[in-house]
């Protein structure tokens, strides 16, 4: 402690080398702490004579460096200002690197033009290198924000600002230091737009293309922090970090990070169709075909299951086998999220048979049996089932074709009785019952299917989920696209409007406020009026119902206006 007394500076850093070696050994931390005076004296050491010496500077912050590490001393080292005078310590060093390296510029202009300059040059960042070395022990101190109040008061001295500038240092080692700590300020909103200010977000994406594994570690792990803010991860996406992350996909260490923050890029839709671009698609596919275990990482299947969303990417999953792949192991496995998966790649071969010019047949063809009979066997398991028949529903006649069709298919496997006991009422639930419906839809686009389907007792199980799920505005609407689809064919049409009476049940939807549903109902509406017309040359019952019905519609404020039966005025 005397020595700390002394002017001369080569005494002090001789006393604080014997403290610090104390310090060092947890034994002696109880007694050190506990002199006040020793206390007093190492923290009015640090705030008068920072500026002065700097190796003097670094010993100290040691000392208070191995305190940190206790949790229960961070109160008595607030007590002692430490915090904020590293904080000034840290303000003073950033500014007088800034100094050095301006000097170290013009010291390299002037390099070339005689030896005396070189080896002044060379001198000065010699120097520069040494006082660096030095610096990075400043921010060992990141223990002290372990206590909230503490943070909180960093952040308002602009902590992040100066955490910011040191992310330009070389240094691997004060590097992870300034990512862990800007990780742990990043669970905060605040924080996170303090970093978009200071381009913290374009720095972690170059770091990524960094040597040192650990840096990429803790960059990747700042990085999914970001991520989960929409702007932050706009910033990410306009910085390029989808290539150099699928880069770091092939890579068993970082792989874990990585897909965690794929996965928050890809909720975005515009981000989607940006994997295309990229080697993201194969690299996934292999880690899904091969994952280990049967139910694959849930980073990965959701990363997986946002990607299928996107058509081009839904095509490129289906190239070399990939689809083929993905249902042997869903048959394989039963995974629960891999089957959203294939699900959404038939959503996309649904939505490709709308386009004319579409010359891609049969893609379901090998498929879609095995996938009868596993979704027959897994009908006990919901979430499973409802996945499955949602499959189904978007299996067109062309995406069989020419090796089968959903005639056979109906016939070979008993589809009709199975579908029928879906359909009992209170057996399935509603999501059940409408993919159920939207299956029946596109079972109706083959005609040969139309025998098998229609009969008196499979009408009016349509009818009676018609009138019971009138509450359900979805159901409803697919379910008068089913009787549109049927009643398209003339064998089919006086079984559904004399044996169920159905346009009762049209006219009594088609006054409702629901866009989609009054347009389904005027077109199964048009679809009998024109019927009629090419069957009888005019419009017979239902379509003089119809333009009764019309009628009342259109001039329903005039109608109310005035009295069913008025009497005569004497």
């Amino acid at each position: 402690m005397e020595r700390l007394y002394d002017d001369d500076v080569e005494s002090k850093q001789d006393g604080a080398i014997r403290i610090l070696h104390l310090a060092m050994h947890a034994m002696h931390t109880e007694q050190l702490v506990e002199n006040e005076a020793l206390m007093a004296l190492l923290s009015r050491v640090l705030r008068d004579d920072y500026k002065k010496n700097s190796t003097l500077t670094m010993t100290l912050l040691r000392i208070f460096w191995c305190f940190s590490t206790f949790v229960q001393l961070h109160p008595l080292l607030g007590n002692y200002s430490i915090g904020a005078t590293t904080l000034k310590i840290v303000e003073f060093e950033i500014k007088r690197h800034e100094l050095c390296v301006l000097e170290e510029q013009t010291c390299a202009q002037w390099s070339t033009t005689s030896l005396e300059a070189l080896e002044k040059y060379q001198n000065e960042r010699k120097r520069n290198r040494k006082r660096i070395r030095k610096q990075n022990q400043i921010f060992l101190l990141i223990h002290l924000a372990q206590d909230i109040r503490t943070e909180r008061k960093m952040v308002k001295k602009n902590i992040i600002m100066y955490l910011s500038k040191m992310l330009d240092r070389t240094s691997a080692n004060l590097q992870l230091v300034v990512l862990a700590f800007l990780k742990k300020l990043s669970i905060f909103q605040e924080n996170m737009d303090a970093m978009i200010r200071l381009h913290v977000p374009e720095k972690l994406v170059t770091h990524l293309n960094c040597s040192h594994e650990k840096t990429i570690q803790m960059s990747l792990k700042l990085l999914h922090n970001l991520s989960f803010d929409p702007q932050q991860r706009d910033l990410l996406v306009k910085n390029s970090i989808i290539p150099r992350l699928v880069i770091l996909l092939k890579k068993p260490p970082f792989r874990a990070s990585t897909l965690r923050i794929l996965y928050h890029l890809s909720m975005d839709d515009r981000c989607k169709s940006m994997f295309t671009y990229t080697d993201a698609i194969p690299i996934v596919m292999q880690l899904v075909i091969n994952f280990p275990q049967n139910i694959i990482a849930k980073e990965l299947a959701a990363l997986t299951v946002n990607l299928s969303l996107n058509a081009r990417n839904a095509e490129w999953m289906c190239q070399r086998g990939g689809l083929e792949a993905l249902v042997k192991r869903v048959i394989r496995t039963s995974d629960p999220l891999l089957v959203k998966v294939v699900r959404n790649i038939s959503q996309w071969t649904y939505r490709s048979q709308e386009d004319t010019t579409c010359t891609q047949k049969g893609t379901w063809a090998s498929l879609i049996v095995p996938l009868i009979e596993f979704a027959i066997s897994q009908q006990e398991k919901h979430d499973f089932l409802v996945e499955m028949i949602a499959i189904f529903a978007n299996v067109t006649p062309d995406d069989i074709a020419p090796t089968c069709s959903w005639d056979q298919l109906i016939l070979h496997h008993s589809l009709v009785p199975f579908i029928t006991k879906l359909l009992v009422p209170g057996f399935s639930q509603d999501d059940v019952v409408l993919e159920v419906v939207q299956w029946i839809s596109t079972l109706c686009l083959e005609p040969k299917t139309i025998p098998l389907m229609v009969t008196s007792k499979f009408l009016r199980m349509l009818q009676a989920l018609f009138h019971g799920k009138a509450h359900d505005q979805e159901i409803t609407h697919q379910l008068l696209l089913v009787f549109y689809r049927l009643l398209r064919y003339l064998n089919t049409f006086d079984h559904i409007m004399d044996g169920l009476d159905f346009i009762s049940d049209v006219i009594a939807r088609a006054n409702t406020s629901n866009i989609e549903l009054w347009r389904m109902c005027e077109l199964v509406m048009d679809l009998v009026i024109d019927t009629e017309m090419q069957r009888y040359g005019r419009i017979e019952k239902y379509g003089e119902r119809i333009r009764q019905l019309r009628f009342e519609l259109y001039n329903a404020e005039y109608l109310d206006a005035f009295p069913a039966h008025p009497t005569a005025s004497m």
